[in-house]
């Protein structure tokens, strides 16, 4: 007797196998409290240190890794919600570009910024910045290049501020920078003498919502001295709208850096 064979029934019951086992999985994990948790660890200082020195056998003028006293942290509220707390300290490499300087800020693993500032006719510019963020073991990340965000202009007829735009292959933020003034900010026992800026920018495409940062850079180097950052934006996901906060305050802890 020939035997007929029925791969189309034996794939149907394999699946339905597999969804059976799938959903008893994730059971299990809820029960457990393993479903849908969320870890974050900070990033070592020591780390940055050592990508650092493998990366820049000879550090230029005001090139290394600096250190930031830091509070705040981030929040998006999908599955739950999640909330990473930022460490007590965080680094900020600095390296020298073409135009500048590449300013790499390190939070937690899986949460950086790179921000690029640059010397121009117009003044010192934020020129383009790459956000990094990761949630539920998902990272998310946005590069921007930025035009007409002037922190440190250049003449006095600024004032009244500029207009910048920061586009991203998927995204859009557009805003304005503004110039708040000298102030002398403490920086352990030195006195710095910087420039307050300000940008606040609408962000549109496939995040919206709206960030703010505070910027008091040294007027001798461009390096910050003090960063204030607020974000509050909005995605829409497989789980519905997902909301994403952030807060942060930098404040330097050493004009020295860490070579």
């Amino acid at each position: 007797m020939i035997r007929i064979r029925r791969p189309r029934r034996r794939r149907l019951i394999a699946g339905i196998l597999l969804a059976a086992f799938a959903i008893a999985g994730l059971a299990g994990a809820q029960a457990s409290g393993r479903l849908f948790h969320d870890h974050s660890k900070p990033a070592s200082i020591e780390d940055a240190l050592r990508r650092f020195r493998e990366n820049n056998r000879d550090a230029k003028e005001l090139e290394g890794v600096y250190v930031y006293a830091t509070t705040g942290g981030e929040s998006v509220d999908a599955l739950g919600g999640a909330r990473h707390h930022y460490p007590a300290q965080t680094s900020i490499t600095a390296r020298r570009v073409a135009c500048g300087l590449e300013l790499d800020w390190a939070s937690l693993q899986g949460r950086t910024t790179t921000w690029t500032l640059c010397s121009t006719d117009a003044g010192i510019e934020l020129r383009g910045s790459d956000e990094r963020h990761k949630f539920f073991w998902q990272s998310d990340r946005t590069t921007y290049v930025c035009a007409g965000a002037v922190l440190i202009p250049a003449g006095e007829a600024a004032a009244a501020g500029y207009d910048f735009t920061c586009t991203a292959p998927n995204a859009a933020e557009t805003g304005r920078a503004e110039l708040i003034g000298p102030e002398t900010i403490a920086v352990g026992d030195a006195t710095v003498a910087t420039i307050h800026a300000r940008t606040v920018g609408i962000i549109s495409g496939v995040n919206h919502g709206a960030e703010t940062a505070d910027w008091w850079l040294d007027t001798a180097s461009a390096l910050p001295v003090r960063i204030v950052l607020k974000s509050r934006t909005s995605r829409n996901t497989i789980v519905g709208l997902t909301h994403y906060n952030e807060d942060a305050d930098l404040r330097l802890l050493s004009l020295t850096p860490e070579r």
